[in-house]
């Protein structure tokens, strides 16, 4: 039994002695965290021990709020595997899902099928092993009891198809009024924002016009406006980080620039802020994050034209293998791969439906090489022959030059203070990208070694993200808010995932607590499903 306090209240826990980092971006201080249940009751210098259920050594360690993962793919894959091990090995008590307009709810039953199939690329295919949910309230109330705490924005993709399906259609009036209604009613069952990835489809096919009147309401709930930009494909007439800009001037909304980083020797980093520097000085809320690497990952059946994705699963698998169609998917698909690949078409092939695929973890030139295909030719028959579960990760072989700027830039946009860290969880695949297992010990590890004050990073990985997706009591130490508290052996933080191992764990981790309950304790995952559903504007 805890034991009584003289005020009434109760200390289950009492973490003792550690160097506290509250992520705030003050200077950190020596201290104890009493926790009772699922709060945080008092922080102070010599708690009384006597009066702890459970007292945790903590000398020696550096003790912060749990960290926050602002970007990840990562729902299904909780709601198959609730422990999310890869995020607590990390130190990470919340991350917030529903990103690069990708996601589940809310969702038409008859839609639902389809829409896991067409997106098996990134998140695996798990359709057996879910309970079908129509609204996002009902798709929140799944993810309690998970391993992590999960926030979620509702996506672009989920709201076109409530409307108008998967279908290649402008809207007019009728429709926007139709999704605005449709987006009221997900923020107002706890969606955290609203994302859009404008490379991918249904929402590709919209035009500017339907994303300002989808912000709005957004602007209306105070939610995040989260951006994965378009292809610079002259689809819209304005360049894609200005259509983000116009958005945000035009409705107010807060904006979020996903994975917003330099990627040649040419491009200064400087650039990268150009197309907001109105909309900041008028007074815009900007926030920018990317993840702790060179190159991405995503789904292959984004290289696809828009025109052979709209319809059902079956309708884009008939079009992929239509003799009619051939010629011309072949010519558009050699003018799409470049704004993914770039001319050298490097690139590794992860496979989420056979692990022991002889092409797994090749590239896609060594496969068009093996069997004497185009380019073009190997992406349609990988999609055709693994159902569309095909996804894709880059391959770091940029020149020592290259390298060294890209992580010099990747240095200055973190002192950035409108910059955060998200992983871009992607977890389907054996050969995922390594980023889903070691954004956060790597940031911590790369900034640790440039001598970046622990306090500032801190507050990058907690207070920051609580604050852009208004996670109320979390992201910062003290009385009052929720025990998510995280005990680093901050020396020895390490990424240890790469690209030819990437399910390698990080370390430093010594401890994690969700909501007060121990998910992590010696390093070690407890087992104790502690997470819960986080809706916006609920603590």
């Amino acid at each position: 039994m805890p034991v009584i306090r003289k005020d009434g209240g109760t200390m289950d826990i009492l973490i003792k002695g550690g160097l506290i980092v509250d992520g705030t971006g003050e200077k950190p201080f020596y201290g104890d965290i009493a926790i009772d249940r699922d709060m945080i009751t008092e922080i102070g210098e010599n708690l009384d021990a006597s009066k702890a259920r459970k007292v945790v050594d903590a000398r020696g360690l550096t003790v912060t709020p749990g960290f926050i993962d602002g970007h990840t793919h990562s729902e299904l894959n909780i709601l198959k595997n609730r422990q999310h091990p890869n995020a607590l090995y990390q130190g990470i008590s919340t991350v917030v899902t529903g990103q690069c307009g990708l996601g589940f709810a809310p969702m038409k039953p008859e839609l639902f099928e389809d829409s896991i199939k067409i997106n098996s690329g990134i998140f695996g295919d798990y359709r057996h092993y879910l309970k079908d949910w129509k609204t996002f309230g009902e798709f929140l109330n799944q993810l309690d009891g998970s391993g992590v705490n999960v926030a979620a924005n509702v996506s672009h993709n989920a709201i076109r198809q409530m409307v108008t399906g998967f279908e290649n259609v402008v809207w007019g009036e009728k429709e926007r009024r139709e999704a605005q209604e449709v987006i009221r009613q997900t923020m107002k069952e706890g969606a955290v924002g609203f994302s859009v990835g404008l490379s991918y489809y249904p929402g590709g096919y919209s035009d500017t016009e339907e994303l300002i009147a989808l912000c709005q309401v957004v602007q209306e709930y105070d939610g995040l406006f989260c951006v994965h930009q378009r292809l610079d494909d002259g689809q819209v007439p304005l360049r894609p980080r200005y259509e983000a800009a116009e958005i945000a001037r035009k409705t107010g909304v807060r904006l979020n620039m996903l994975h917003y980083r330099t990627g040649s020797m040419e491009e200064d980093y400087h650039t990268l802020f150009e197309p907001f520097k109105d909309i900041e000085a008028a007074g815009n809320k900007v926030y920018y994050e990317y993840y702790p690497y060179m190159v991405g990952a995503g789904l292959v059946l984004a290289l696809v034209p828009g025109w052979a994705q709209q319809g059902s699963y079956a309708a884009i698998m008939e079009r992929l293998t239509s003799k009619e169609l051939r010629s011309k998917l072949l010519k558009d698909m050699d003018e799409r791969h470049k704004y993914f690949f770039g001319p050298d078409q490097t690139a590794t092939v992860i496979l989420t439906k056979d692990p022991y695929s002889r092409d797994l973890g090749k590239t896609f030139a060594q496969i068009s090489e093996e069997n004497h295909e185009t380019f073009s030719e190997t992406i349609i028959r990988l999609l055709e022959e693994n159902e569309l579960q095909v996804g894709f990760a880059g391959v770091e072989n940029q020149s020592e030059a290259l390298k060294k700027k890209l992580y010099d830039d990747q240095y200055k946009l973190f002192m950035d203070d409108r910059y955060t860290i998200g992983s871009d969880t992607i977890p389907a695949g054996m050969l995922c990208h390594p980023r889903g297992f070691g954004s956060f010990a790597r940031i911590i590890a790369h900034m640790r070694d440039r001598n970046v004050p622990v306090e500032y990073i801190v507050k990058k990985l907690t207070s920051m993200p609580a604050e852009m997706y208004r996670l109320e009591g979390r992201g910062v130490l003290k009385a009052g808010m929720k025990a998510d508290i995280c005990l680093l052996d901050y020396a020895n933080v390490k990424d240890q995932a790469t690209f030819e191992d990437p399910r390698q764990r990080a370390t430093g981790v010594e401890a994690l607590y969700i909501n007060g309950l121990p998910a992590l304790e010696h390093g070690n995952i407890t087992g104790i499903l502690a997470g819960h559903a986080l809706r916006r504007g609920e603590k």
